[in-house]
């Protein structure tokens, strides 16, 4: 009886520590996929080695001058995320790109626990739980955490915490607190990404939404015809007193107007200011213009090629689909709409990192409606109707009332389970990944980082770049117009060069930089470095 009980309703205490075990079992799960990751050298991308300069630099106390993007690029050019700043005390304590990946992990496991929390307020206690662990195994989390770090992690817990305080007020009687707190976690946001700022801006509009002002504006300025006459500026005056008086209204305003002028300044002034080509380089990821000059294109657009709509399906099938009821689901669109009709392929596959902020927003939509749910608003004040049909249609609906808290969030596990096979995790069943033998490739690449004096200039490809980045200036070899570095790493067999390596480390070091004389130094099984001479 007392387990019952406690099942049925959560005290404080252990509600926390369930939560608090689940997070913590989150952040083991995923920091042993990138523990056996980074053993195992395996670098998706360029971009741990960009945000591991920028963090370096920063516990230096310099400004996040990158190299690998270029000779003297401040990273601040590139995307708007002056929140990287608080990689600071981590990576002075720990200075390794890995250090970024247990951040990331840490950040998902915080938002694990917010979650949780919120939805025990909601649910019973294992369905908060069940819904915490889904939204861990979710895919947008998963791919996010196997091409490592990116700023937009730091966008979780304040989503959570934003757009939870927005689900819980349904089941509380004075909402304006909760209001309150959905704006004041969302002003952030804007500093985590140069296009966040449109999602604070939709929900700024969500939370104006949820506060009933938008009606009582409308039946401000639009009376009936009966009623009682109103100048213009009587109405004005009128409406001017509700806006100021309504809880949350003049915050949820100002938020939104937050949203709309971080972007323009930072695409517009920032962001062109410490570039050193004094552009937005990703202008071109989206063509405004054209969008609003063929709307119905531009609408056709979000669906096709089919990729597109298959990322669309298994978003709407994260959240079994109830999710997408809720207005918090609106809070999605606009980042949707942007990789949607971009240009750039990789935006509309269910991969890489541009899912992440995807997964706190299906959550807490899914806690929305499912408190929906609980507090009875799915369920018509109004008469359903005479006859036999009127007390069918109602218990149906009362069933539903009470179904869905147990239905929904144990139908997103068994989604975020049914997917796994195809998802990051799966590879710790391979024993290639989940082991810390090294294998001869790991050995190799580990020598050849070894080999590379520390402090000294070096150019090299993806294999090992990441790598070299704590006690070297590390070079992307790809780049052009960087000084001519000390040492030049090839791996013959790297995903840089595809089918066609260089003949040789010296023979390409002195084409790319001419100015210098280079010699060979070490050959370690397909890698190859060569030395500058002068």
């Amino acid at each position: 009886m007392a387990i019952k009980k406690l099942l049925e309703h959560p005290q404080p205490v252990p509600a926390r520590i369930a939560a608090t075990t689940l997070a913590l079992a989150v952040f083991g799960l995923y920091s042993t996929y990138s523990w056996f990751q980074w053993r195992h050298y395996l670098v998706p991308s360029w971009d741990l080695g960009i945000f591991a300069q920028l963090a370096k630099a920063y516990s230096q106390g310099q400004a996040p001058i990158v190299p690998i993007k270029g000779e003297g690029f401040n990273l601040l050019g590139d995307h708007f995320h002056p929140i990287t700043i608080a990689l600071t005390p981590f990576y002075w304590l720990w200075p390794s790109p890995a250090t970024l990946l247990y951040v990331q992990n840490g950040l998902v496991a915080l938002s694990v626990y917010l979650l949780i929390r919120f939805a025990q307020k909601i649910v019973k206690p294992w369905a908060a739980l069940t819904l915490g662990l889904a939204y861990a195994l979710s895919f947008g989390i998963q791919q996010a955490v196997s091409v490592q770090f990116h700023e937009v992690a730091f966008a979780l817990p304040f989503l959570v915490m934003s757009l939870g305080n927005l689900a819980i007020m349904r089941l509380e009687t004075e909402r304006g607190p909760f209001l309150r707190r959905a704006v004041y976690w969302a002003f952030p946001l804007v500093f985590v990404k140069e296009d966040m700022g449109i999602t604070v801006l939709a929900i700024g509009l969500v939370i104006l939404w949820r506060t009933g002002w938008f009606r009582t504006a409308a039946g401000i300025l639009f009376p009936l015809a009966s009623a009682a006459p109103a100048t213009l500026t009587q109405r004005s005056k009128t409406l001017l007193r509700s806006w100021m008086s309504t809880p949350a209204v003049a915050e949820a305003s100002l938020l939104t107007l937050w949203g709309l002028i971080w972007p323009l300044l930072a695409i517009g002034l920032i962001l062109p200011y410490f570039n050193t080509g004094g552009v937005f380089d990703y202008s071109d990821k989206l063509d405004v213009a054209a969008a609003l000059g063929d709307p119905l294109g531009a609408f056709a657009q979000l669906f096709y090629p089919w990729q597109k709509s298959a990322t669309l399906g298994l978003l709407l099938l994260t959240g079994v689909l109830a999710w997408a009821i809720s207005p918090i689901a609106w809070v999605a669109v606009p980042t949707l709409i942007w990789r949607l009709l971009s240009p750039q392929e990789g935006y509309w596959e269910p991969t890489w990192h541009y899912n992440l902020v995807l997964m706190p927003i299906i959550f807490t939509a899914l806690l929305d409606t499912l408190a929906r749910a609980q507090a009875g608003t799915q369920v018509p004040a109004r008469p359903l109707g005479k006859g036999p049909l009127a007390g069918t249609r109602r218990s149906l609906l009362d069933g539903m009332k009470h179904q869905a808290p147990i239905i929904l969030p144990a139908l997103t596990l068994l989604i975020a389970l049914g997917t796994l096979p195809w998802q990051p995790l799966a590879q710790l069943g391979q024993p290639s990944f989940a082991s810390s033998t090294l294998s001869l490739t790991d050995e190799m690449k580990a020598e050849a980082v070894a080999a590379i004096p520390q402090g000294s200039t070096v150019a090299a490809d993806l294999s090992v770049l990441t790598y070299l980045v704590p006690e070297h200036t590390a070079y992307w070899i790809g780049h052009s117009g960087e000084p001519a570095p000390d040492y030049v790493v090839i791996d013959r067999m790297g995903s840089a060069w595809g089918s066609n390596p260089p003949s040789s480390a010296v023979a390409y070091a002195t084409g790319r930089y001419g100015s210098a004389a280079y010699l060979p130094y070490r050959t370690i099984g397909t890698i190859e470095i060569a030395v500058r001479a002068d």
